[in-house]
């Protein structure tokens, strides 16, 4: 651990400042205690006290206690208003280290079950957006898929990703326990998203191997990953990831607390990615749930995993190109970057300088 209280100070300040994309966040796991609440007391339901505290405080790093702290926070969902205000909520955050572009997950599975109208909740939340975006701050989703729920469900929620009149959503993914439920059934429907014009990216190899990795990569033809950790144990799909420019959304935290990986099996595989040439972002997952930000975890990549503040200012800007953003925004995206990197480069510097060896 690369820390001491001057230089974790130094270091935690300057990667909040430091210009940021979060490419995985999910909107349900950015919901506040406080707005947890307020939502049980309005319906009338008693809060899992899991949900109450970060995941894993209480020794318990399993996958089960985060669905369970998750869920409670997509069952508070319920209107068109719940949602516009979590976008509010999190863009506001965003605001404040510095992230100015957002691709968050988000399941509507709500809208199949008659719990809301969706165009409903995306005016919603267009409006909020539109109000961040002239102030700098975007957002776009990912309409995401539960395994558990079937290929049927997740066709049903691409398709209306696709329709959406907004231009929020942007791609398609799923998530969810892979043991249970792997992707084979999904081919036909994210070949259907594609055709549709949507973007595509799959939680792999998170909780399981290399081969859910290079099934999500040759047979759901994902340009992006989430997690991976998979892969890492692969050199020859490892040079696949890297030829084929496929992007890891790396969640460190997320995978402590869940279980995915511990430090005592090694470092995180983050590493072996980095040394391997394949291109990954960061992301804080499900930060309520988890108790972490963004930053945070810009920051644990110095003091925990031991990489340099100048790699930090080299990755996230390489991070710019994985967004489902058309060339020009993306272009104009990276340029803003490049430019608010320069005033950072020798402070980063002096940072690296502090660090002990």
């Amino acid at each position: 651990m690369r820390e001491g209280p001057a230089a974790r100070a130094r270091v935690v300040d300057l990667m909040r400042r430091m210009p940021k994309v979060e490419l995985h966040v999910h909107l349900e796991g950015t919901l506040s205690t406080q707005r947890l609440l307020a939502a049980a007391e309005r319906d009338g339901v008693e809060v899992d006290p899991v949900a109450l505290q970060p995941v894993g405080s209480d020794g318990d790093h399993s996958f089960d206690a985060f669905l369970r702290s998750f869920m409670a926070r997509y069952h508070a969902l319920r209107t068109p208003l719940d949602y516009a205000a979590a976008v509010d909520d999190l863009l506001s955050v965003q605001a404040a280290q510095n992230v100015p572009y957002t691709e968050a997950f988000v399941t509507f599975e709500g809208a199949l079950r008659g719990r809301y109208v969706l165009r409903d909740v995306l005016a919603e939340m267009a409006a909020v957006e539109r109000s961040w975006h002239a102030r700098g701050v975007a957002l776009r989703l990912i309409a995401d898929a539960p395994r558990t729920l079937g290929p049927q469900v997740g066709d049903h929620l691409f398709r209306l990703a696709a329709a959406d009149p907004t231009g929020l959503c942007v791609g398609v993914g799923i998530g969810g326990d892979e043991a249970v439920a792997p992707g084979d059934p999904f081919e036909p429907a994210f070949h259907r998203a594609r055709e549709m014009g949507l973007r595509l990216t799959a939680h792999a190899g998170e909780h399981a191997g290399a081969a859910a990795v290079a099934h999500a990569v040759d047979r759901l033809g994902v340009e992006r990953i989430g997690h991976g950790l998979g892969a890492a144990a692969d050199a020859e799909l490892m040079s696949r990831l890297r030829a084929l420019e496929v992007t890891v959304d790396c969640c460190p935290t997320s995978n402590r607390r869940t279980g995915a990986w511990s430090p005592e099996r090694g470092p995180h595989p983050l590493r072996s990615f980095i040394a391997a040439g394949v291109r990954i972002d960061v992301g804080s997952d499900d930060p309520a749930c988890f108790g972490t930000t963004l930053s945070d975890e810009w920051a644990a990549l110095i003091l925990e995993h031991g990489l340099s503040p100048h790699r930090c200012l080299e990755l996230t800007l390489a991070s710019v190109d994985a967004c489902f953003l058309d060339v020009p925004a993306r272009t104009r995206l990276r340029a803003q970057f490049e430019a608010d990197l320069v005033d950072l480069r020798d402070e980063a510097a002096e940072v690296e300088a502090a660090l002990p060896a």
